[in-house]
């Protein structure tokens, strides 16, 4: 017998997730003013007051389809650039497209994501198949001798970043990323806050028919190597589905299948890696 269980997962970050978007989350800004953008945060996050000012533990980055569609067309790699920086005074991501060779694509304007409040609520849900084996033992008298179960749970072939991980990943931050930018900025003077991330694509267009936007949070994952949390994004596919109020939407954690070409962004064993630390792709980081 197979048994599909579903997990809900419901995230409540933000102070007013029925808030609508109020100014325009997204711009196409000139390559000069990306690269003022970017130096503008190297110099703002060593004072955590001016940290303060910028950065809203509830709030995150929202991709609408034409955001998809420029980034689908102007990357040719499995993975692709996003810079921090701070523009009119308001703390952004830049995205910045890869070649087939790895090197960043030269455009005379990228695309920006301005962090904003999310106008709903996101209901994270996650599947899981368990098969459950039951069996009768017969003796040679015809008698039942014993009856059994045998549980299968699902195995995991490949790394997957999961629906409850990730939602305990956003929670982190919600919680401690002041902490954690006031220890970084007194400690260390800001010195290991991240400058740019590298993120793994994927195709968001699935084909489904509900897909609204992807939104783009961030979150706290656990460092073995270095022996503490560090600041990483997650994407969600966010849908809407009939009958449902406006303001609910049912999301999913974006990554990789082993049968999927990677396209757009998402979530996977090697998740979104910040630089600092991880900085081993730093030769391809063209604007710092």
């Amino acid at each position: 017998m197979i048994t599909p269980k579903t997990r809900y997962c419901k995230l409540l970050l933000v102070k007013n997730l029925t808030t609508p978007f109020k100014t325009k989350y997204s711009a196409m800004l000139k390559k000069e003013k990306c690269i003022q953008a970017i130096q503008k945060w190297a110099e703002t996050k060593s004072d955590f007051s001016k940290v303060n000012k910028l950065i809203d533990p509830t709030k995150g980055f929202r991709f609408d389809k034409s955001d998809r569609e420029w980034l689908k067309k102007n990357n040719d790699n499995s993975q692709f650039h996003i810079y921090a920086g701070v523009h009119d005074d308001k703390f952004i991501l830049i995205l910045v497209p890869l070649d087939k060779e790895g090197a960043e694509v030269q455009l005379d304007k990228y695309l920006t994501k301005k962090l904003s409040h999310l106008k709903y609520d996101i209901t994270l849900v996650e599947k899981e198949v368990v098969t459950t084996v039951s069996k009768t033992r017969l003796s040679k008298s015809l008698e039942i001798e014993k009856f059994w179960q045998e549980v299968d749970y699902p195995v995991i072939n490949e790394p997957s970043i999961t629906e409850k991980a990730s939602a305990k990943d956003i929670e982190q931050w919600k919680y401690n990323c002041l902490d954690w930018f006031y220890y970084e900025c007194t400690t260390f003077k800001g010195k290991y806050i991240f400058n740019a991330f590298t993120v793994p694509y994927a195709d968001l267009e699935s084909g489904d028919e509900d897909q609204d936007d992807v939104v783009a949070l961030f979150g706290f994952k656990k460092s073995f190597i270095y022996q503490k949390h560090l600041p990483i994004l997650i994407f969600i596919a966010t849908n809407h589905k009939e009958g449902n109020p406006i303001e609910v939407r049912t999301g999913k954690i974006l990554k990789v299948n082993s049968d999927q070409t990677s396209t757009l962004p998402v979530n996977t064993l090697d998740w979104v890696h910040p630089c600092p630390p991880l900085c081993k792709d730093r030769p391809t980081y063209g604007f710092l």
